[in-house]
């Protein structure tokens, strides 16, 4: 399942779950069993937001370009 495909919120919602697993499994010793594919798919979330987030500053500086040119 590629990060990449979803959207930004179910990214983001992937990094809060994964977020609140740590946090609740802090005193767990079995969550650092699950860490290494929770930190895999994190990272792969946190790509694809970061992604999409540049994509959206650029949309907006273009933008604002456009406006302030025409």
């Amino acid at each position: 399942m590629e990060s990449t495909s979803k959207s930004y919120s179910e990214n983001y919602k992937i990094l809060e779950d994964i977020h609140n697993k740590l946090q609740s499994g802090q005193n767990n010793p079995n969550v650092i069993d699950e860490l290494a594919p929770m930190l895999e798919a994190a990272s792969k979330s946190y790509q694809a937001c970061k992604e999409r987030i540049e994509a959206a500053e650029k949309f907006v500086a273009k933008f604002e370009r456009d406006e302030k040119d025409g």
